[in-house]
């Protein structure tokens, strides 16, 4: 997560352990929290995608918090529109920034909706781009190449559309401590309960 250490924020509060916390409890308390599933969606594979991760057992609600931003594997349909696992060694061809705009979109729930998206990466000659349109304003993001990982002041860019537009939740951010990292949407209330509830070192996005 070495790219992304200037841009986003850490706050310096530990984990909670728990190691008697199974998932299916940790699942209820995510769902008491507002976290819906979306239609289609068996949490019984979101569970056993998360029982999965052994090595950070000693972690309650870290490993089903990165899951829950996951797509099933069997339908691609995504877990739920609350928070959105992103592997930031994902810019391939055309079309990577077209898929990471409409997923940050769809998990403002609404609150920020992208159209008309379009990109261009070509990574042999350093050049991409992304464009849309939201609230009827136009813009075209010029973003920078580095092999195929991800230009991480888009996200910067897409809290600043946030500000801008005054939505209710603003983008958060949690450090897995990999290459990915999820991204969430919350109000301030709804933040401090999800921090305060599991624990998870979930902070604002900040450039």
């Amino acid at each position: 997560m070495g790219i992304f250490s200037k841009l986003f924020g850490r706050d310096k509060q530990s984990l909670k352990s728990n190691k008697s916390l199974s998932v299916l409890e940790q699942m209820e308390t995510f769902e008491a929290l507002g976290f819906v599933l979306n239609e289609g969606i068996d949490r019984t594979e979101i569970i056993k995608m998360a029982e999965a991760f052994h090595a950070e057992k000693s972690k309650p609600y870290a490993n089903l918090y990165a899951v829950l931003g996951c797509p099933s594997e069997e339908s691609n349909i995504p877990f739920t529109n609350y928070c959105w696992d992103f592997d930031t060694e994902a810019i391939e061809d055309h079309g990577s920034y077209v898929y990471i705009v409409d997923n940050i979109s769809r998990i403002t729930r609404g609150e920020l909706m992208f159209e008309n998206i379009e990109d261009y990466v070509e990574i042999e000659e350093g050049n991409a781009w992304v464009s849309f349109t939201c609230r009827g304003d136009n813009y075209k993001w010029d973003l920078a190449v580095n092999n195929d990982w991800v230009d991480e002041n888009l996200f910067y860019k897409m809290q600043q559309l946030a500000v801008k537009y005054n939505t209710k939740g603003k983008f958060t951010f949690y450090d897995t401590r990999g290459q990915d990292f999820v991204l969430g949407f919350h109000i301030p209330e709804e933040l401090e309960r999800v921090r305060k509830t599991t624990g998870l070192e979930i902070v604002w996005l900040n450039g």
